[in-house]
């Protein structure tokens, strides 16, 4: 027998798509966008050993935070690709005083928010580029940490449309297709099965526990 879903555990699920699914990868092409902008003589980003080791080489994560520089980008999850961008010195921009800060230091420290709120703009009131990046990506973080430290597993269409909504937002400030998204939301219950729920739940408890770790 099919098990037969409420409309908030689906919504629950399709947003735990977006979160599992379609989060890594706009980070991903963020990560590539700014390292190739911010390196325009060379290297790109080409995935390669080679071009992973020397951020390698730019970077002093903590042991337990390390982005595994010795794996392909397209294995890093939604926390080292976080690390990657608005915390790493990589991307950091120079001060008048001091030595540089991160893209969070910068810009999303500033704007502190009260747990389980988010950004009420994304988008740089002075039409800044790097500040428009820092709070897009960290309101996917924002969103990511929100979504799955929920204590239940339904979500009811104010919240669910309301999460879509600001995920839509980012993703635009980041310069990413909004198209997923809208493909995700309307789902059907059919792409849900038991082994689909089960691979969903598995990797929502390792993002719990990893940001947990990384991020407090």
């Amino acid at each position: 027998m099919v098990k037969s879903f409420t409309d908030e555990q689906l919504n629950f699920f399709k947003f735990s798509t977006i979160v599992v699914d379609e989060f890594p990868k706009a980070l991903r092409q963020t990560f590539k966008l700014m390292w190739d902008n911010k390196f325009k003589s060379g290297p790109i980003w080409d995935d390669s050993i080679v071009v992973r080791k020397l951020l390698l080489t730019k970077e002093r994560w903590k042991a337990n935070c390390k982005v595994p520089t010795n794996k392909s980008y397209e294995e890093w999850d939604c926390t080292a690709l976080f690390q990657a961008t608005i915390y790493a010195q990589t991307f950091a921009l120079p001060v008048s005083k001091g030595k540089p800060k991160t893209l969070s230091e910068l810009y999303v420290k500033p704007r502190p928010i009260t747990h389980g709120s988010f950004h009420t703009s994304v988008v740089s009131p002075s039409g800044n580029k790097e500040e428009t990046f820092a709070l897009a990506v960290d309101q996917l973080r924002l969103l990511r940490n929100s979504f799955c430290h929920s204590t239940t597993s339904t979500m009811d269409k104010k919240l669910f449309d309301y999460y879509v909504n600001l995920a839509k937002d980012a993703f635009k400030a980041l310069g990413v297709s909004t198209d997923s998204i809208d493909a995700v939301g309307n789902m059907p219950e059919s792409h849900f099965p038991t082994e689909e729920v089960a691979r969903l739940t598995q990797k929502l408890k390792i993002i719990v526990m990893r940001s947990s770790v990384c991020f407090g």
